[in-house]
């Protein structure tokens, strides 16, 4: 079967013209805080999925034609929009949404979602992200010692109580120590894929203004554990929840109580902790590129083919008037471009 050709847009030539020297193995092209988002989702994407034997290209220029995936940040719809000519009009666009709650284009005709709070197997679709590059597992003959806690992750990304003297008391009074690996504490390029020495994974973000769950972000922290042979304490997300089977994926906590009283658990059950690694690594095996691979080439290849079809209508379009039109895969009733006051929508369809 003949499928469209796809393309991830990066309009950054200077990485591109560089990563394709890049391992999917080395940790260090991948761990640049403020890059790391856009580097994972399109260029990791892309490598992988060529690695895997896919049919991908990536350029920064759009293409007249095919399937164009990309993260809607700030300099990427710069770009978009100042290329986007009449030429382009055919594209089938796929957004990736990443740590946004909203749906940042509107006039895309679909996109990846990082967990499943927002998939609705139509239009939006879950797949995971990628497993950290380069993880060093942690060192087996540590056994089930618990003397070293680690956070991998953006400063601001720790809830503010695991920084407070309370934190720290407890840590100083069981000989723990606690590692925060981000930019603030370890430069550019921080150690996310080192596990080698920690024995418990924290995961606990800041929760939203009024309280409420996080529901934006991947389950990449608890994966990466599983992979790594580490147990994790999470907070309470969406995508930690949504992969939860056993009492054996991770400990979830609300409060520093809570967390201070799983790490007391823990140290006190050295065969539940032992379980909670063998467990881990099974779990990871869902999670490995292979299975992440075969996820993207099933939305890229299966299911954005056949919204492209249904679609038709609304790549007849100015950019501009896509927006807000892509809401479903119908076309709209001649009530509802009224209600635009799309003259132009009207003239473009005259002829149908």
């Amino acid at each position: 079967m003949t499928h469209p050709p796809v393309t991830f847009f990066y309009p950054y030539p200077d990485e591109l013209a560089r990563c394709h020297t890049w391992s999917l193995t080395d940790p260090e092209p991948w761990s640049v805080e403020g890059q790391e988002r856009r580097r994972a989702w399109i260029l990791q994407t892309y490598l992988h999925m060529q690695a895997h034997g896919y049919d991908v290209r990536i350029d920064a220029d759009l293409p007249d034609t095919g399937i164009v995936v990309f993260i809607p940040e700030e300099e990427s719809l710069q770009a978009l929009n100042q290329q986007y000519d009449e030429v382009h009009r055919a594209l089938t666009f796929v957004t990736v949404r990443a740590d946004v709650i909203e749906f940042r284009s509107s006039w895309a005709d679909a996109e990846i979602v990082q967990n499943g709070r927002f998939a609705d197997g139509k239009r939006s679709f879950f797949v995971p992200h990628w497993p950290q590059p380069g993880i060093i597992p942690r060192d087996a003959a540590r056994g089930t010692t618990i003397k070293h806690i680690t956070f991998k992750g953006g400063f601001g990304s720790l809830d503010k109580r695991f920084r407070s003297d309370a934190w720290h008391a407890f840590l100083e009074d069981r000989g723990l120590t606690f590692e925060i690996a981000s930019k603030h504490t370890q430069g550019a390029v921080p150690r996310w894929h080192d596990y080698a020495q920690a024995d418990l994974m924290l995961a606990v973000r800041p929760l939203h203004g009024d309280g409420g769950q996080r529901c934006e972000k991947p389950a990449s922290k608890l994966i990466n554990a599983w992979h790594a042979g580490v147990p994790a304490i999470v907070g309470p997300e969406y995508a930690f929840q949504e992969l939860y089977e056993s009492p054996l994926d991770y400990i979830e906590v609300r409060t520093l109580s809570e967390a201070m009283e799983a790490v007391d658990a823990l140290r006190a059950d050295p065969e539940r902790y032992r379980a909670m690694v063998e467990h881990g690594r099974r779990r990871a095996e869902a999670f490995t590129p292979a299975r992440i691979a075969e996820r993207w080439g099933d939305v890229l290849f299966t299911h954005v083919p056949k919204i492209a079809a249904a679609r038709a209508w609304a790549h007849r379009l100015p950019l501009s008037l896509r927006r807000g039109l892509n809401v479903a895969t119908s076309r709209p009733s001649l009530f509802e471009l009224r209600k635009m006051g799309g003259h132009l929508v009207r003239s473009v369809f005259a002829s149908s």
